[in-house]
């Protein structure tokens, strides 16, 4: 088995540092609808100003596409406002 190139070592070293985030992303996410399925508007607020601000910044660092940012965001809006039960 040949030597892995600067290119796989970049790769796996890369996935290591973007793993937390995006779990982080997915751990807001979670929070956020179990608080809206609990009915505690306030805190479905907040987490959703956090997920926001952590999509956006993840979003600009390149750990994910822009568009899903932007994507989730809107799903989390439309979840706030009780409009969809889809997302």
């Amino acid at each position: 088995m040949p030597a892995p190139s600067k290119r796989d070592k970049q790769s796996a070293r890369t996935h290591e540092l973007n793993k937390p985030v995006r779990t982080r992303l997915r751990n807001i996410s979670k929070s956020f609808y179990k608080a809206i399925e609990a009915g505690d508007t306030e805190r479905a607020t907040e987490l959703r100003n956090d997920a926001q601000q952590a999509y956006d910044k993840a979003a600009s660092k390149g750990i994910i596409h822009p568009n899903k940012a932007s994507r989730k965001t809107s799903r989390l809006d439309k979840a706030l406002a009780g409009k969809g039960s889809d997302a």
